[in-house]
């Protein structure tokens, strides 16, 4: 019996084994964080447990998190594949670089084992961290392109962790703008208003951060002294305003890409340009600014305050403007439509051509998988259609800084065949031409049929002419040539001879 005891635990050790070492083999863990941070600013990394094949195993779970010496952290059990860990790097006590964190997940059955292991490093910086975004109508982007038409709004984006130590902590905070290393002024809300209005020209946008962690002074106040026959003689003293002083909202926690915004609202216009800057640090009052124009070697940063160096470099781009199309829309079927189309603003551009049948309702959010290169916007549209209908041309153009769709209408008709005017005329013309010939062909001839009478020649050789009884038959032959000869036109009348009495 004692043998089978220690023959079955043999076996137990032996599968837990296996099943510890296919534990170990079959799943790993995933480290994101939102740093980088700055001293004093907490960090926030996230693990997330997967199995070999992709997927979320199930289970009791620990995490236990290290950064090697400063902090550590052990979680309950628990069946959630993801867990977070906060870091905050005290800014009195704690160093700037690359910190390593690791964190180890374990599970249970019978002993606890680990079945998966990761690591990350975490930086830890002395200056603020996150980037300027560019904010015009309808875009805001991180492209190096604006444009020239509308004013551009240069925001702070600060990272989430940072944007919360400042909210929480700073008792004020400035933001100083320069544009091509000149001072135009400080604002309250991470934000700077300016319109580059020259196209195909290049610009620096730096903007320096200023938070201070100095308690505001303490206001006094002057005793107030009073009669009972006069008014006091004093009044009170206003408390003095602390420079850059704000107050600080810390309801709103903005995430990384989401650009840090103030409860305060302040308006920042350039400085005239009839007193410029006489060098390329700029001075306001007593205060010296560092990092600007990389001038942090000239002027040290007060070791007191936390400061936050931020440049973009932008290129000033005309957007697309004035598109035109000659050539008309109206064209029948099978019929080649031939356009024209132009417009102005900054290349390189890219068009692409769709077309819809019917009427087509642009929704902005059109897109080509394939865009033509233009070195300037002159292109022609050429295509035929083969029904008649009405069809919408999408003409989709993009330069550096936006798109623009422009639909075009075209109108396929259909003409129906009728004859021309010469093919009714001419015969109608010639019917009338016929019918006054025939008309006056039959007048003429009635006229000419009144006009000639016919003598039929009487030969009654009965009777006899008692008038040419006397002449021969020669005779009176040789006279009625004579009359024909001598009327002309006259009637020709000729009569035979009279045999009755003449004597052989």
């Amino acid at each position: 019996m004692p043998v089978l005891r220690v023959y079955g635990l043999q076996v137990g050790i032996i599968f837990l084994l296996l099943q510890v070492e296919t534990s170990l083999g079959s799943n790993y863990v995933t480290i994101s964080q939102d740093g980088p941070a700055v001293l004093g600013a907490a960090i926030t990394l996230r693990a997330d447990l997967f199995d070999m094949s992709g997927n979320r195993p199930s289970g009791k779970f620990q995490y236990s998190w290290t950064d090697h010496g400063f902090h550590s952290y052990t979680s309950e059990w628990t069946s959630n594949t993801t867990t977070y860990w906060t870091l905050v790097y005290p800014a009195k006590n704690s160093t700037i670089g690359i910190h390593h964190v690791e964190v180890t997940v374990r599970s249970s059955f019978v002993i606890t084992y680990e079945i998966a292991k990761g690591m990350s490093d975490v930086r830890i910086t002395s200056m603020l961290n996150g980037k300027i975004m560019i904010s015009q109508p309808n875009r805001t982007t991180e492209s190096r392109y604006v444009s020239s038409t509308s004013e551009a709004k240069s925001i702070v984006s600060l990272h989430k962790g940072d944007y919360n130590y400042l909210m929480t902590n700073a008792t004020s905070i400035s933001t100083f703008w320069f544009v091509d290393c000149k001072f135009y002024g400080q604002s309250e809300n991470f934000s700077f208003g300016y319109n580059f209005t020259i196209p195909n020209t290049s610009h620096t946008i730096e903007a320096l951060v200023i938070a201070s962690f100095d308690p505001p002074p303490l206001t006094t106040v002057a005793p107030v002294t009073t009669s009972t026959t006069t008014i006091p003689t004093s009044s009170s003293m206003a408390p003095p305003v602390p420079i850059n002083s704000t107050k600080l909202n810390t309801t709103s926690t903005p995430n990384e890409t989401t650009p840090a915004t103030r409860t305060t609202s302040t308006t920042v216009k350039p400085m005239s340009s009839s007193t410029p800057m006489t060098n390329s640090i700029p001075e306001m009052g007593n205060l010296s600014f560092p990092y600007v124009c990389l001038n942090s070697s000239i002027i040290p940063p007060d070791p007191n305050k936390t400061y936050g160096y931020f440049v973009r470099k932008v290129d000033v781009r005309a957007p697309i403007s004035n598109i035109t199309v000659e050539g008309t829309n109206w064209v029948q079927p099978w019929a080649l439509l031939s356009l024209n189309v132009s417009c102005g603003g900054t290349g390189p551009f890219s068009k692409c051509l769709q077309y819809h049948q019917g009427v087509y309702n642009v929704t902005g959010n059109e897109t080509c998988s394939f865009m033509d290169k233009l070195q300037s916007c002159n292109f022609s549209i050429t295509h035929y259609f083969l029904e008649p209908s009405v069809y919408t041309i999408l003409v989709i153009l993009n330069n550096d800084i936006g798109k623009q769709i422009y639909p075009l209408t075209i109108n396929i008709y259909k003409v129906t065949t009728k004859p021309q005017l010469s093919v009714i005329v001419v015969p109608v013309t010639c019917s009338l031409v016929a019918m006054v010939l025939i008309i006056f062909g039959v007048a003429y001839y009635i006229q000419s049929r009144a006009r000639f009478t016919i003598e039929v020649a009487d030969f009654d050789f009965g009777h006899s002419n008692p008038e040419m009884e006397y002449k021969t038959f020669t005779e009176r032959l040789r006279d009625s040539f004579n009359n024909a000869v001598s009327h002309g036109s006259e009637r020709i009348s000729i009569r035979p001879p009279y045999y009755g009495s003449m004597n052989r």
